[in-house]
């Protein structure tokens, strides 16, 4: 599907990919992880034929250098930050139905997934879209096209939890012979849309294995959440699960954590769920063979 051959990149004096070999086949998912400006969004944007780079990459065995164009059409691209376009909405949609070959329908409803009518934005500048609308039009888009490859550069940064859900759910729904290239800054979040997570680190790749063997490594700590009442945690759920927890029962949810993101989480649960929370545990994963303890 992909091959990606000695590939290099420099912004003046700062390399941001730096011999990168790499090869992912029809069907497979992954994952790009890595800190920033550490050459994930660089090799996406080389993938998808948006900047000129040394070596070679190939997409369904077209030369993505010297035929973009062809090579384009087996692929969508996600952009993390909308272009500020001066055109409306309705004519951008008008504009890629032409050029993707498919109808302005079948972009409506994957808007109305997401939380939009196509109706009430059709006059707007995409310029003038709010943060959150112009990621979902950026979604809308990639999703309609049913490309064979889909890549997706932090797809859900600016998305709701209700977006997000929708958005997990559509990539999910996708054949199986489809590949998808996610970047993301949390691999707990898209863990189960892939098989395979590449790390970067300085415009290399620092590792590159299976979903499984990676959270294996860097899972450390257990956060359960309770609430009072059922209801009150049917009303979270989505939210939830966005943030990447599971339902253990009527009340708990449960996810598992990074150190690094452990902080983050439990702070915004706090802020966002307050005093409906029954319980927040943070459990140290390492000490559950011996006994559940809450730490700090």
């Amino acid at each position: 599907m992909i091959s990606i051959s000695h590939v290099s990149k420099r912004f003046g004096k700062v390399s941001a990919l730096a011999d990168v070999s790499l090869s992912i086949a029809a069907g497979e998912r992954v994952a790009i992880v890595g800190t920033n400006g550490s050459g994930k969004t660089t090799l996406l944007r080389a993938i998808g034929g948006l900047l000129a780079f040394e070596g070679q990459i190939s997409v369904n065995g077209i030369d993505v250098a010297r035929q973009p164009a062809l090579a384009m059409r087996s692929l969508s691209y996600m952009p993390q930050v909308a272009p500020p376009l001066e055109v409306p909405v309705k004519e951008l949609v008008r504009a890629w139905c032409t050029l993707r070959e498919r109808t302005v329908s079948q972009v409506s409803a994957r808007l109305l997934a997401l939380g939009i009518e196509l109706s009430a934005v059709a006059g707007t500048r995409v310029r003038d879209l709010s943060g959150g609308m112009k990621q979902k039009l950026l979604a809308a888009l990639a999703l309609a096209a049913e490309a064979p490859l889909l890549i997706c550069d932090e797809p859900t940064a600016n998305l709701d939890a209700q977006a997000r859900a929708a958005f997990f759910e559509a990539v999910s729904a996708r054949p199986p012979t489809s590949a998808l290239i996610i970047c993301s800054h949390r691999v707990d979040e898209v863990r189960h849309l892939v098989d395979r997570v590449i790390e970067f680190s300085e415009g290399r790749v620092a590792r590159d294995e299976s979903m499984v063997t990676m959270m294996a490594s860097i899972r450390g700590f257990r956060i359960e959440v309770a609430f009072h009442l059922e209801a009150q945690a049917d009303i979270e759920a989505a939210d939830l699960a966005a943030r990447g927890f599971t339902r253990l029962s009527a009340t708990r949810f449960v996810g598992t954590f990074t150190q690094a993101e452990k902080l983050s989480v439990v702070s915004g649960l706090v802020c966002a769920l307050g005093n409906r929370l029954a319980d927040l545990s943070v459990l140290d994963a390492e000490s559950l063979h011996e006994g559940v303890r809450r730490v700090s």
